[in-house]
């Protein structure tokens, strides 16, 4: 990814940092207020799995705020202020302004969509991802609930985030094709529960739905699991069941099918698994349909499981080479 800075009478428009500027206007692009002074603004972008990320630093005071030209394209941007002090301001999807204090230990989703003003005091560093609710299986309601809530920016969950990505820039470098996979996976499966949280049950414990979690984990691998086996080991109705996951934004079926394909794909992307034939590695995690193996897979992550594996294969190859140099 190549970022561009174009110098105008109102500042500097930022663009490309979240994938290649296809036109005069990126849809990542943003308005960086103030006098001509960016010469010390400096961005490094890279992928995360399937997330592009960015790492700004500089040491002046900046004001951002959407180019108005973006403002008609959907998308959702994930902030971690590693350093430096700032806040970020947004209307949430009902009406009310909402403030967001940003630090080393905060996180903060807010929409692309909408006007927002992310205020920094430098010397800062900030790294933001592009998020998208089929990377993280979560709808798009989902999404806009989440997005600019303080509440959720503070909780434990935004903690943890918050510690794992702030590694990312200095370490990501560092680590093999398949560590890799397995830290994109881990932000993912953090992220995707962060924000539901947002339009489930909060931040208290449901005794009933980590109980349930923990039996389905263990059972994955069995092509006949489904509500009504996970109810009737449960004592509960197939009914009661699906109320309980729609508390946490979720459905039955489609966490089932999340965890196979997470699961799939994390084998895909093993070297030492390279020689197992594809449909041997969904039998594993229950998946017996070779055309609905792919057709999800690709649903899910842009791309086929074969294309998968070849781009993780490929990534290992780069690896090596680089470390023999």
């Amino acid at each position: 990814m190549s970022v561009e800075q174009l110098r105008g009478p109102r500042g500097t428009v930022v663009q490309g940092y979240l994938g290649e500027a296809t036109g005069s206007v990126a849809p990542d692009a943003v308005l960086l207020h103030g006098p001509a002074r960016w010469a010390g603004l400096s961005a490094r972008s890279w992928l995360l799995g399937q997330i592009p990320a960015c790492e700004f630093r500089d040491r002046a005071d900046v004001v951002v705020t959407p180019v108005p030209a973006t403002r008609r394209l959907p998308g959702h941007c994930l902030g971690v202020l590693l350093e430096g002090a700032g806040t970020l301001q947004q209307c949430g999807p009902d009406g009310v302004d909402r403030t967001v204090l940003l630090g080393p230990d905060r996180v903060v989703l807010y929409s692309r969509s909408r006007p927002f003003r992310l205020r920094v005091r430098g010397p800062y560093r900030y790294l933001v991802l592009e998020v998208t609710p089929a990377v993280l299986g979560v709808s798009q309601e989902v999404l806009r609930t989440a997005a600019a809530a303080d509440e959720l920016s503070a909780a434990p969950s935004a903690r943890v985030l918050a510690g794992l990505l702030a590694q990312l820039p200095d370490q990501f470098a560092g680590l093999s094709a398949q560590q890799r996979l397995v830290t994109a996976d881990a932000v993912t499966g953090l992220l995707a529960g962060h924000v539901r949280a947002a339009a489930g049950a909060g931040g208290h414990r449901d005794e009933l739905f980590e109980a349930l979690l923990r039996w389905i984990d263990d059972r994955l691998g069995d092509p006949d699991l489904s509500p009504g086996t996970i109810a009737a080991a449960h004592h509960i109705s197939t009914r009661q069941l699906h109320k309980v996951f729609s508390r946490h934004a979720l459905t039955v079926a489609g966490h089932v099918r999340a965890r196979r394909l997470a699961l799939v794909r994390r084998d895909l992307g093993d070297p030492a698994r390279r020689g197992e034939p594809v449909a041997a590695i969904a039998r594993r995690w229950g998946i017996v349909d070779a055309s609905h193996l792919s057709k999800a897979f690709r649903t899910r992550y842009g791309l086929s499981p074969r294309e998968h594996r070849e781009r993780a294969a490929c990534a290992v190859g780069d690896l090596s080479t680089t470390s023999a140099r």
